[in-house]
């Protein structure tokens, strides 16, 4: 597993966290969206949304950091956790930095008094639907989902016990 420090993300990591959320979309949803709205429309939706995010004192927004960001999660409690984001840098998936970055916003999410967590994933999204089974997830539903505009089937995973994934990654 990559050693990576994972710190909150502050204002002044929102374009870094636009950047990274790009690239890792450009190459993970290839297979998903048009190539024309890949190339055209998603790179300034991305960066239009991360521009005007608030973050609320609830919410968690997590980087993981090896000299550079390589990727983050953003969590909107609001008021249950809902994962919105996890991102890894291309190049550096599969190297354990996804799983540090759900471990740590658990733990940090659990102090908080929260038990429970989920996200919507693309269901051609294998890779990270095996990350998700293997810290814990659980399926609870599947649905098309209306993302940019793009009808996606989705799956809804779970954590009922936010402890859970810190435990899976130790």
């Amino acid at each position: 597993m990559q050693l990576v420090k994972i710190r909150p993300a502050t204002d002044f990591d929102l374009q870094s966290i636009a950047a990274l959320h790009i690239e890792s979309c450009l190459d993970a949803y290839s297979h998903v969206f048009p190539a024309q709205f890949l190339k055209e429309r998603l790179p300034e939706n991305l960066r239009r949304h991360w521009n005007s995010v608030e973050m609320t004192s609830e919410d968690l927004v997590l980087i993981a950091e090896d000299q550079a960001p390589i990727g983050f999660v953003a969590v909107w409690c609001r008021p249950s956790p809902f994962i919105d984001n996890l991102h890894v840098h291309p190049a550096q998936r599969s190297r354990g930095a996804g799983s540090a970055l759900l471990a740590a916003a658990a733990e940090r999410l659990t102090g908080r008094g929260h038990k429970s967590a989920y996200l919507w994933v693309f269901e051609s999204n294998i890779g990270a639907i095996r990350l998700y089974r293997r810290l814990g997830g659980v399926v609870q539903e599947r649905a098309a989902r209306s993302v940019f505009g793009n009808d996606v089937m989705s799956l809804r995973i779970e954590w009922h016990d936010l402890a859970a994934i810190a435990d899976s990654v130790r």
